[in-house]
């Protein structure tokens, strides 16, 4: 069974299945962004990187600003909200966000802000995200829908983003002895060969490998078809960066000359809806369920 609870003092909401902890939703504004953290197993074993939110030994403790499982993009309106650095911008939750079980589901629904470095509002998006169980699968649908309320937003050419992004725990690293492979066939595994996963268009992407305790587990992010760009580029490398970025591509591509930025006319709005899939089993195929998944939400 799953819940969650708002705990307002802490900033965030924490969903639990059986009584034990799955994950939080941190959203509070000593930190530049909502994100989920820690995302762990029914045993207790870590689903993401701890750093920086915590640091464990063995652990890779390089770019600050990958926080478990967050939405962020470097490029909006000239401004930066992908780093941490100096001179970055920020998305702040408005308020506290609305929580809920409805049937089978926990349910986060509010509004989350993004700002500039000077404080100024670049857009305002409408975030909702379901959380539910199916045996030991665990599924987490986000809708982000953008609103250009102060004029045009401009989403920037740049690799340096993802509007669903992952930091996966060292331990699954595909460098290592974890594993990429996307909807177009190819496979990254093992650090062996060539990153082909990393700035091509897929349909959906499994990232997956050893848990610090051994065990296999891995995340399928899935794009949905009616998403702009659709299929998205991903930015996705074997350090453990995993990210649905539909507006890198003059860096995928290697090309100056290509500028792939996409604009919301003032007034106007886009959404994107993502799904993941946390899975036990290495590879898309190591539990007989996640394809049955993939296929759902593109018919959604």
């Amino acid at each position: 069974m799953i819940d969650i609870k708002l705990q307002s003092e802490d900033n965030k909401a924490v969903v639990t299945i059986d009584g034990q902890l799955f994950t939080e939703y941190r959203y509070g504004h000593y930190v530049c962004r909502p994100y989920f953290y820690p995302v762990l197993t029914a045993g207790g074993q870590g689903l993401t990187r701890a750093y920086p939110m915590e640091e464990v030994e063995g652990e890779t403790q390089d770019h600050y600003h990958h926080r478990g499982i967050y939405t962020a993009h470097g490029l909006v309106n000239g401004e930066n909200l992908w780093d941490e650095g100096t001179g970055h911008g920020a998305m702040l939750q408005r308020g506290e966000p609305v929580v809920g079980v409805h049937g089978d589901a926990a349910e986060i629904d509010g509004i989350v802000d993004w700002y500039g470095p000077e404080g100024e509002k670049l857009l305002e998006e409408r975030r909702t995200i379901s959380i539910r169980v199916e045996g030991d699968l665990r599924i987490i649908d986000q809708r982000s829908e953008f609103r250009a309320n102060y004029g045009d937003v401009t989403f920037g050419d740049t690799k340096e983003g993802g509007l669903f992004s992952i930091r996966v725990p060292t331990s699954m690293d595909a460098k290592d002895k974890g594993r990429i492979e996307n909807s177009a066939g190819q496979v990254f595994e093992n650090g062996e060969g060539e990153e082909t996963t990393w700035g091509v268009q897929a349909a959906w992407v499994d990232y997956s490998g050893p848990l610090a305790n051994g065990e296999q587990w891995g995340h399928t992010v899935v794009d949905h078809k009616d998403n702009p760009r659709y299929p998205t580029y991903w930015h996705v490398r074997g350090y453990g960066l995993f990210t649905a970025n539909a507006f890198g591509v003059h860096d995928f591509k290697g090309d100056a000359e290509i500028d792939e930025s996409l604009t919301i006319p003032d007034g106007d709005k886009a959404v994107f809806r993502y799904r993941l899939v946390i899975h036990p089993g290495r590879g898309v195929d190591g539990h007989e369920g996640v394809r049955a998944l993939i296929d759902a939400f593109q018919a959604s």
